[in-house]
């Protein structure tokens, strides 16, 4: 399934839509919080909004249906 990832005020109003994020996974266990998991590139410029005070959406491509509301746990820079 393919996600896009939204950025979203705790209350839910969105922030930004991240059109560059890829690599977008989410996990999903029994008895368990939903994983999500996702890269941006190192010069997106909305990268300033992914902070732990936001929440992030996974929604389906096809069928606009939300599948995730999720909050930061750990950013990674990658080189």
């Amino acid at each position: 399934m393919e996600y896009g990832i939204e950025i979203h005020t705790s209350a839910g109003a969105l922030v930004q839509v991240l059109e560059n994020a890829f690599d977008i996974s989410l996990e999903e266990s029994v008895n368990a919080p939903k994983i999500l998991t996702f890269s941006l590139p190192a010069t997106d410029t909305k990268l300033h909004y992914v902070t732990k005070a936001n929440e992030y959406w996974a929604r389906e491509v096809v069928g606009d249906t939300v599948i995730a509301k999720t909050k930061l746990l750990i950013q990674e820079d990658v080189h």
